[in-house]
């Protein structure tokens, strides 16, 4: 009779297996929908306020813990990763626009800010001048543009002499419009020292 029983039980067992997996497409659609579909933010929800295109901000006037004018406003930032590929600015450089963006919005002038970018590791190639980086990624350099308006909204982007010579790049090969520091530690010690926030990109 046991046998018999267990036939049975594997049987039921097999044919809700079966039945679920019969099922999972349309299940994984549901779930797929539910998720990827966003809603649509209204006109002027998302703005850029100083670096013009990048570092996007909703900003919200009656929010905690804004910079203000009379603060220090001395920040270090450190980029270490490429997390995103090479068709589009460094995610870590955009984060630095979103601050930028985020300290103007809250009252504070842009030629009020002292901030500093250290980029070292594998953040290194985004600093690449157009012509080695298009050797390197058959594209354009994406970054420049963004550097461009952060040096413009009075940010020093820097790269790290070190990570240069560890990725076999000629010191020419970085742009001109970035900083070349002795390395990256040395520069985010040196700055805290003088009272540099340090922020982690």
């Amino acid at each position: 009779m046991r046998p018999v029983v267990s036939y049975v039980l594997i049987a039921v067992v097999a044919g809700f297996v079966g039945a679920s997996f019969s099922q999972a497409p349309e299940i994984a659609t549901k779930i797929s929908e539910r998720f990827s579909s966003e809603p649509a933010d209204p006109a002027g929800f998302w703005t850029t306020p100083t670096v013009d295109g990048y570092g996007k901000i909703h900003y919200e006037s009656d929010a905690a813990y804004k910079p203000a004018v009379g603060d220090s406003n001395k920040v270090v930032f450190q980029i270490t990763k490429a997390e995103n590929g090479p068709n589009d600015p460094n995610l870590g450089l955009q984060r630095v626009a979103r601050v930028v963006n985020l300290y103007v919005a809250s009252g504070v002038p842009a030629d009020k800010l002292k901030f500093v970018v250290s980029v070292t590791g594998d953040g290194t190639p985004a600093m690449l001048n157009n012509a080695h980086y298009k050797k390197m990624f058959g594209i354009d350099n994406p970054n420049l543009k963004l550097i461009s308006e952060l040096r413009a909204s009075g940010v020093d982007v820097s790269v790290c002499d070190q990570s240069v010579a560890f990725h076999h790049f000629q010191r020419d090969w970085i742009d001109k419009s970035v900083t070349h520091a002795l390395s990256s530690p040395t520069t985010v010690s040196t700055l805290e020292n003088q009272g540099y926030a340090f922020l982690a990109m």
